[in-house]
């Protein structure tokens, strides 16, 4: 027995109606033996899905949300759902959620300046919206979700957010994988209620696609949850970095033998995730990939780029030569250069440079750019050109908040 804390429910949903949901809820809950109880009357309890996308299905099940959000009010807590940007309030618009919990975006809050306790990424004071820092329970809400440079995206990463708007940047210029860690540290989850009644697999958050599963599950240790999915979903623990070091930070357990799985089995309920292409293969001869050096977050991200703007490579009648990793001197470029992560910094004047490790999907304006497409004001802002190239991106309107993943 480990304990329950670190135990993990699974439950199956027969379909996503309320009522079904509810129950897979309730369920999970239960299994976990009443998670809630910390909860007392007066207690501030923010729970955080995963809802910044307009897309249908590419959101926190707003069933799921309603069924924990009446449970903690039910407590007498004041209960809010919040994310990072204005989108959710536009997806929960006239939901029966709103008799239970507030609904707000982080975008509107006050904003706390705090140093992350040991932190080894985001080691300078970040400013957090006052909901996190101060709530006295915090429940996350993810839906599970495969991604092109993390390998799996569910409870703990989650938590990227918590910064409100475009400030989500700062994960990916401090370094992700670590990043993640540190924001868990930052505001440990209380209790994560999962979402993989749909799933988004594939080539995400380039792309994408949804899949019904069914399944609900829950713990009191986000690290443990998201070990268990991953064995859920087909992938190896050791295939997440930012696992293996939440588990060496002592935020929870690294392997499911450690872990006490409650309801259904692992067995049981497994299935195969379509995960993100790694494939960096060039599409033909004249684009020339040098990536030996990268890291592989950095190549995962350039392999996913590579798969979805093939045809534009294909048609694309020039040479592209595309540079990731540290080195001393970059090759000789043939045709448009384009440099892609932080390692490629004090190259960044030999070409188009894409900074972040990784970059964003957005990002993936600048490979176009550099095979000569138009891009929108928007995406201009999105990548750096050599100082002598063209003009400045000041002044130009950024992309939605929704937009920057």
């Amino acid at each position: 027995m480990t304990g329950d804390r670190t135990a993990v429910a699974l439950t199956r949903t027969e379909s996503d109606t309320t009522a079904s949901v509810d129950r897979a809820v309730e369920e999970a809950l239960d299994l976990l033996g009443d998670p809630l109880r910390d909860v007392g009357k007066g207690d501030r309890v923010v729970i955080k899905p995963n809802m910044f996308q307009r897309k249908p299905g590419f959101r926190t099940s707003p069933e799921l949300l309603l069924a924990v959000a009446k449970r903690a009010s039910a407590r007498g807590a004041e209960v809010f759902v919040a994310e990072r940007t204005h989108v959710l309030k536009e997806i929960l618009d006239g939901s029966p959620l709103h008799r239970y919990a507030q609904v707000v975006s982080f975008d509107d809050r006050p904003l706390r300046v705090v140093q992350v306790p040991g932190a080894t990424s985001l080691r300078v004071p970040v400013a957090m919206p006052d909901l996190v820092t101060d709530c006295d329970f915090f429940i996350g809400a993810p839906q599970l979700r495969t991604h092109s440079s993390v390998v799996l995206t569910n409870a703990m990463k989650n938590l990227v957010g918590l910064f409100p708007g475009f400030t989500t940047r700062i994960v990916h210029m401090a370094g992700v994988e670590e990043s993640i860690v540190d924001l868990n540290l930052l505001r440990p989850q209380h209790l994560v209620v999962c979402d993989a009644i749909t799933v988004i697999e594939g080539n995400y958050p380039m792309a994408g696609s949804t899949r019904a599963v069914g399944l609900v599950a829950a713990s009191r240790n986000a690290v443990a949850l998201d070990v268990t999915m991953a064995a859920v979903a087909g992938v190896e623990t050791w295939e997440l970095a930012y696992l293996r070091d939440a588990h060496r930070r002592g935020l929870g357990p690294g392997d499911l033998r450690d872990i006490e799985v409650r309801g259904a089995s692992v067995a049981e309920v497994a299935f195969k995730l379509d995960r993100a292409p790694v494939d960096l293969t060039p599409p033909r001869e004249g684009i020339h990939i040098h990536a030996d050096t990268a890291c592989e977050d950095c190549r995962r991200w350039l392999a996913a780029a590579l798969h979805l703007l093939r045809d534009e490579l294909l048609r694309h009648p020039g040479e592209l030569t595309i540079v990731s990793g540290p080195m001393e001197r970059l090759p000789e470029p043939r045709g448009a250069m384009v440099l892609v992560g932080n390692a490629m910094y004090e190259h960044r004047e030999a070409g188009v440079y894409l900074e972040g490790c990784p970059p964003r999907a957005i990002q993936t304006a600048g490979l176009r750019h550099a095979m000569g497409h138009s891009v929108t004001d928007q995406e201009r802002t999105q990548f750096r050109v050599p100082s002598h190239d063209g003009p400045d991106t000041e002044g130009l309107p950024w992309p939605a908040p929704e937009e920057l993943i």
